[in-house]
C-alpha cells in the first residue's frame, strides 16, 4: 500500500498527524498477532470522510478509545478547526453515529443513543453544527417538536431529510413518520424545515402507508414508493411547480421491479435500475422514465452484475457508473471533473473500489475513498488549484500494513442452469486447513460484496480456504435473483450453497473438510446445512440463528410491522409441512457432524428462546455441540470482549474439527 500511496501523498499526513496524535497517543503500539490486528480493527478508524459544499471543510468520523468524533478540518492545511470537533462523553449516553452537509457552512448529524449495558441505537434526533458562528443544536428529536420552533402544533415521529434544495440554502426536504401506530403502518409527511429557526412548513402528505419519498434537488418533484402484497410496490409522483399538485401514478412494471436512483433536476426524468426482462440471469437495465409520458429508455445494460453505483453532478446529470463483474468495472457518461478523476484514480490504483464520497458545487474538490478486499483503505482530496490529490488518512492503519489477500470472482452454474457468484479467499501462507462455506445473513437484500470484510479475513488468518457464495435469495444481483429464493430458505439456498463449495472442492486445493458458518439467517442456514446436505459438511458454526419457522415469527422484533405477514407468507412461506421440513429442531436425526451454537441473550431479531430450545432438543441426543451464550448481546456480538471471545471458541471448535476424519472421503477434492 505504501507504494501505491506514494504517487499521491503529498504532505498532508504530517498535519493530520497532529490531530491523530491529539485524541490518541496509541498509535504506536506494538501490534497485535494478524488475526487479533483485524479483530482490533473491525470498526474503521476514520470513516464517512466529506468535502463541504463550499470546499472549505472536509468532515470525517475517527473512532478512538470506542467512541466516535466528528472532525471537521480545514481543506487547505488539514488541520482541525477549533471548536468545530464533536465527541460525546459515556455520561452523555450517545456518540456520534454520522451525517452530511445540508450547505456549505451546516453539518447535519445523528447519534447513537446508548445505555448502561446493551449495545447503542440509531436515533432519529438531528443536530446541526454550524462552522460560522459557535452552535451545535438539537433541532429534531422523535419524542416531538414544534411546527414554528417553540410554538404551533407539535409534531413527533422519525425524520428522514430527503434533499438539500438548490435554490433555497436556508431550508431542507424531509419526510416524517408520525408515531401514530405501533406496526409503523403511517403516511408519512413531508415538509420543509427552516434550518435557522427550526420552522416546518406542511408540503403533503404521502400517497400509501409506509411510503418511501425521494425528491430532485430542486425539491420541485417528489417520487413515492409504496408497499404493495408479495412485496411489490406501486409509485406515484408529484409535481409542486402545478398550480393544484396532487400525487399521480406512475406506471413502473418491470419484473425486475423498479429501483429509483435519481430525479433530474428539471423533474421531466427519472433514473432506476431493472431487469427488463424474465429469468433469473436476466440483465440489470439503467433506465430513464419520463414522468410525463412514463415512456423509458434503457440507458445502459450492465449485464447480470452486482453492486451498480451511479453518479450524478450538481447539475443532475448522469456522469458516471461503476460496478463489480469479475471485479470493479466502470463507465464515463458525461466528460466532467469528477469522471477524469476518478478515471484517474482508477489508473492510479487498478483493481481497487474508487468511491467518490464528497464534491463541492463547484466541482473544484473532490474526497475520494480507495479499497479493496484486502484493506479498508486510504481517503484523499483531490484539489483543482493543483490538479493533484492528497492523501488523509488510512481507514484503518493498523490492518491495511497486513498485505491480506484478495478475494477471487468464482462464477458456477447449478445443477439447474442458473449462474451465480461467489468470491474465495485463500489463506496467506501454506495448504488450506479446509474450506468454510461463509453465509451471509438476510438472506433476502444483503449479499457478500466486492469489498473489505473482516470476518472472511479473520477465518483466512486462522488457515482456512473461505468461499462466500451469493445464492438465490441474495441481494445485488436485482430482483429476480432474490425473488428467485422466496420460500425455498431451507431448500433450493442451500443447494445452490454447496454446489458453489463443491465447485470450489473441485477447482481449487482448499483441503479435504467443508465447514458450514454463517450469522442471523446464515446461523439458520448453517443449521440446516448439516440436515439437508448431512453427507457433506464436516462441521457448522451457528452464529444468532433460528431453529423454527414458527417459533421464530411468534417472537421475534418484527412480528408486529406493517408489512411482517406479507414479508413472512411470500419470503418464507405459509405451508406448515413445508415450514417443518425446513426447521433444523424437528429433523436432529439427520445432524452426523459437531455443532457450535453462539447467541446473543437480549437477541430480538432471532430471541435466545428459540438457541435455548434448541440446546434442550440437542442434549436429549447424541450429536456433539457446544453452546455459548453472550450476556448483553443483540444479534451478533458488539462487545470488544465479546467479539474476541466468539473468534477464540470458533478457533477452538475448528481446531477440533480439523482433527477429525472427513464425514465421506468420497467427496473430497484429494
Amino acid at each position: 500500500m505504501k507504494k501505491l500511496r506514494s504517487n499521491f501523498k503529498l504532505g498532508l499526513a504530517s498535519a493530520t498527524a497532529l490531530f491523530i496524535a491529539f485524541f490518541s497517543s496509541s498509535l504506536l503500539a506494538e501490534l497485535p498477532p494478524t488475526a487479533q490486528t483485524i479483530l482490533d480493527g473491525l470498526r474503521p478508524e476514520f470513516s464517512n470522510t466529506a468535502v463541504s459544499p463550499s470546499g472549505k471543510y472536509i468532515s470525517t468520523i475517527l473512532r478512538r478509545d470506542n467512541r466516535n468524533t466528528l472532525i471537521i478540518l480545514d481543506r487547505k492545511t488539514g488541520a482541525p478547526i477549533p471548536g468545530k470537533s464533536v465527541r460525546y462523553d459515556k455520561k452523555d449516553f450517545m456518540e456520534v453515529r454520522g451525517g452530511q452537509w445540508l450547505s456549505g457552512d451546516i453539518f447535519a448529524y445523528q447519534v447513537l443513543v446508548e445505555d448502561l449495558k446493551d449495545r447503542p441505537y440509531g436515533s432519529s434526533d438531528v443536530f446541526l453544527l454550524y462552522m460560522d458562528k459557535d452552535v451545535n443544536e438539537r433541532v429534531w428529536t422523535s419524542t416531538g417538536n414544534y411546527v414554528r420552533g417553540r410554538s404551533g402544533d407539535r409534531i413527533a415521529g422519525s425524520m428522514n431529510i430527503i434533499s438539500t434544495l438548490q435554490y433555497d440554502e436556508e431550508r431542507v426536504l424531509v419526510s416524517v413518520s408520525p408515531w401514530k401506530r405501533r406496526d409503523g403502518g403511517v403516511r408519512p409527511v413531508i415538509y420543509t424545515m427552516k434550518l435557522s429557526t427550526g420552522n416546518f412548513r406542511k408540503v403533503v402528505v404521502g400517497p400509501g402507508r409506509g411510503a418511501q419519498i425521494s425528491s430532485n434537488r430542486t425539491g420541485t418533484m417528489l417520487l413515492a414508493s409504496v408497499p404493495q402484497p408479495e412485496l411489490t410496490a406501486n409509485y406515484f409522483y408529484y409535481d409542486r411547480t402545478q398550480k393544484e399538485p396532487e400525487w399521480q401514478p406512475i406506471s413502473l412494471d418491470f419484473p425486475g421491479q423498479f429501483s429509483l436512483q435519481h430525479i433530474t433536476n428539471d423533474g421531466k426524468y427519472a433514473y432506476g435500475l431493472t431487469q427488463l426482462e424474465e429469468g433469473i440471469n436476466a440483465p440489470r437495465h439503467l433506465i430513464k422514465v419520463s414522468m410525463e409520458t412514463q415512456d423509458f429508455e434503457s440507458v445502459r445494460n450492465f449485464g447480470f452484475v452486482s453492486d451498480i453505483d451511479l453518479s450524478f453532478d450538481k447539475k443532475g446529470d448522469l456522469i458516471y457508473a461503476q460496478w463489480i463483474e469479475d471485479g470493479p468495472q466502470s463507465i464515463s457518461f458525461k466528460n466532467t471533473t469528477a469522471s477524469k478523476v476518478i478515471a484517474g484514480f482508477e489508473k492510479g490504483f487498478p483493481g481497487f473500489n474508487i468511491s467518490l464520497t464528497g464534491m463541492d458545487d463547484e466541482s473544484e474538490n473532490l474526497t475520494l475513498h480507495v479499497g479493496s478486499t484486502g484493506l479498508y483503505g486510504e481517503h484523499y482530496v483531490w484539489e483543482k488549484d493543483t490538479g493533484q490529490a492528497r492523501y488523509l488518512f488510512s481507514s484503518q492503519e493498523s490492518v491495511d500494513q497486513l498485505n491480506l489477500n484478495q478475494v477471487q470472482s468464482v462464477k458456477y452454474k447449478t445443477s439447474d442452469g442458473v449462474m451465480l457468484q461467489g468470491w474465495l479467499l485463500m489463506p496467506r501462507s501454506g495448504k488450506p486447513k479446509g474450506l468454510i462455506n461463509h453465509i451471509h445473513g438476510g438472506p433476502h437484500g444483503p449479499f457478500i460484496e466486492y469489498r473489505f470484510n473482516a470476518g472472511m479475513q479473520i477465518l483466512s488468518e486462522m488457515g482456512y480456504a473461505v468461499f462466500a457464495p451469493n445464492f438465490r435469495g441474495s441481494g445485488g444481483y436485482g430482483q429476480n435473483l432474490e425473488r428467485a429464493g422466496y420460500k425455498k430458505w431451507g431448500t433450493r439456498m442451500l443447494d445452490d450453497m454447496r454446489e458453489g463449495a463443491e465447485y470450489v472442492q473441485q477447482n481449487y486445493d482448499v483441503g479435504d473438510k467443508v465447514y458450514s458458518y454463517g450469522g442471523s439467517y446464515g446461523g439458520y442456514s448453517s443449521a440446516q446445512n448439516v440436515v439437508r446436505h448431512s453427507d457433506y459438511y464436516d462441521c457448522s458454526v451457528i452464529i444468532a440463528g433460528f431453529f423454527e419457522f414458527d417459533e421464530l415469527m411468534d417472537t421475534w422484533d418484527g412480528r408486529r410491522g406493517y408489512w411482517t405477514d406479507d414479508y413472512t407468507s411470500t419470503a418464507m412461506g405459509t405451508d406448515p409441512v413445508a415450514l417443518k421440513s425446513m426447521s433444523p429442531i424437528h429433523n436432529l436425526d439427520k445432524v452426523k457432524v459437531p455443532l457450535l451454537i453462539i447467541h446473543g441473550k437480549a437477541d430480538a431479531r432471532t430471541p435466545l428462546a428459540g438457541a435455548k430450545k434448541y440446546v434442550k432438543a440437542l442434549q436429549k441426543t447424541d450429536i456433539d455441540f457446544k453452546h455459548h451464550f453472550y450476556s448483553d448481546e443483540g444479534h451478533g456480538m458488539y462487545f470488544d470482549e465479546n467479539r474476541e471471545d466468539e473468534f477464540t471458541k470458533v478457533q477452538k471448535f475448528l481446531n477440533r474439527c480439523d482433527a477429525r476424519a472427513p464425514l465421506n472421503p468420497a467427496l473430497a477434492s484429494r
